[in-house]
């Protein structure tokens, strides 16, 4: 039998807050409340505080896939920098309201949106930026948490708030730009000008061509007032369902259908599963599955999650994967499989 916990899972999309001081931030264990990790790609997350602008966040994405893809991405993007066995992440808390509308806003001075009358691809633009999106790393000495990194995402919106989808070179130019000017408003806050900050641009999903095609673009580790080297990040989804997943990748589209079949035989119930394969340069990253079941009691629950976590070991090997399952009441369990070892479960409650 796999490895069932028993627990909440926290799921943090992560906008931010201003510490007042000029210092690096250190706060007591007294104000914070840590979660462990589910595994080691995962961070441990610490509870510093609320920031009451993550509500816009909510808004503009929690109808579309890009509500999980840019938080958990961003992560992924930041292990590259910020270890998760050295570092806690919280909840954005460096940039409050007066940040984001210095930002967001037009004619601002370090504003990420197009000015007034410009064009792009000979349309007048009115909003390339639909919103930013911040984590905060924390290295922990005693009951003390010091912030000791930021990740940032800067979502991009492919359109520029017209009625046609830019065209690529277009919408990547704009995205390289708006690094440097986040950058250098950072470096006029005092409270994080010296933070190191791994700034990434996302391309939000373009709801015309499917619901799955938002992904990271650009991403840039800057510190010592410096913006580094502008990495490319040749990132495509495949839904497991379809023609062009099978052309991409004929071997795994065969292996998920095999998963698929099986996981809706393990039900005497209707059961919805679907596969997006994460790419990078070709090669796979990770798999996300949504999976659908009607269940009518916890013990058929239990059964149905231990089965995915059996046909994930199966047939996802050497794939980082993740499932969520939900039945008619809501979200009841995640399965989470690192390539190379056996998956793990956590149901919710």
């Amino acid at each position: 039998m796999k490895k069932l916990l028993i627990g909440i899972l926290c799921l943090l999309l992560c906008t931010g807050c201003t510490p007042k001081s000029n210092k690096k931030e250190t706060k007591s264990s007294q104000d914070t409340s840590s979660t462990d990790s589910l595994d080691d790609s995962f961070y441990p997350i610490v509870n510093l505080g609320t920031n009451l602008i993550r509500e816009t966040f909510y808004q503009d994405f929690s109808s579309s896939d890009d509500f999980q893809t840019i938080g958990r991405e961003l992560q992924v993007l930041s292990t590259e920098y910020f270890s998760t066995s050295d570092y806690y992440m919280s909840e954005g808390l460096q940039l409050v309201k007066k940040d984001k509308d210095e930002l967001l806003l037009r004619n601002k001075k370090y504003s990420l949106q197009p000015a007034t009358g410009e064009t792009v691809d000979g349309k007048e633009v009115s909003k390339m930026v639909e919103n930013i999106s911040e984590q905060d790393y924390y290295e922990k000495n005693g009951d003390k948490y010091t912030l000791k990194g930021m990740s940032i995402a800067i979502i991009l919106d492919a359109t520029g708030g017209t009625n046609d989808v830019l065209s690529d070179d277009s919408v990547n130019n704009y995205g390289k730009e708006v690094i440097s000017k986040l950058y250098n408003y950072l470096q006029t806050k005092k409270s994080v000008k010296d933070i190191p900050t791994l700034i990434a641009v996302y391309r939000k999903n373009v709801k015309d061509e499917n619901n799955y095609n938002g992904h990271y673009i650009y991403s840039s580790y800057c510190k010592n007032g410096k913006v580094g080297s502008i990495k490319l990040l040749d990132y495509n989804t495949y839904i497991f369902t379809s023609d062009e997943a099978n052309k991409a990748d004929e071997s795994l589209y065969s292996q998920f259908s095999v998963f698929k079949n099986n996981v809706k035989n393990a039900s005497t119930e209707a059961v919805g599963v679907v596969g997006y394969g994460k790419y990078k340069d070709g090669s796979i990253q990770t798999m996300k599955i949504q999976i659908k079941v009607s269940v009518k009691s916890y013990t058929e629950l239990i059964y149905m999650v231990e089965t995915v976590a059996d046909e994930m070991d199966s047939h996802f090997s050497g794939v980082d994967t993740y499932a969520i399952i939900n039945d008619q009441d809501g979200l009841k369990a995640v399965v989470i499989k690192n390539a190379g070892e056996d998956a793990q479960s956590t149901l919710l409650y």
